[in-house]
């Protein structure tokens, strides 16, 4: 019988120690899923916030080619400068008049 009580003894501990360390996980992972400083949903809001951020460098960096393009062809050709300028900021030679019309 007292061999019997040992065992009844030692599956207490174990039925214990199980869950004591399934709670101990568990409370380890909802600590850093919300309330540690990197937890799950700052992360979240960073890697959404990264690839915003890279979006917005492909846009800039395709614009940025657009404007070396410009810039070469405006040093390269007078007439593009010219024409340019006309239709850009509205500048006119001194014997001529421009009508602009809105839309």
């Amino acid at each position: 019988m007292k061999r019997f009580d040992n065992i009844l003894v030692y599956a207490k501990y174990f039925i214990l120690s199980k869950y004591g360390i399934i709670s101990v996980v568990l409370l380890f992972l909802i600590w850093m899923l919300f309330f540690d400083d990197n937890n799950f949903v700052r992360m979240w809001r960073l890697m959404s916030e990264n690839s915003r951020l890279r979006r917005e460098n492909t846009e800039y960096e395709k614009m940025i080619k657009e404007n070396e393009t410009n810039i070469s062809t405006l040093t390269i050709d007078v007439e593009a400068l010219e024409k340019y300028a006309r239709e850009k900021y509205g500048m006119k030679s001194p014997d001529e008049d421009i009508f602009l019309f809105k839309e």
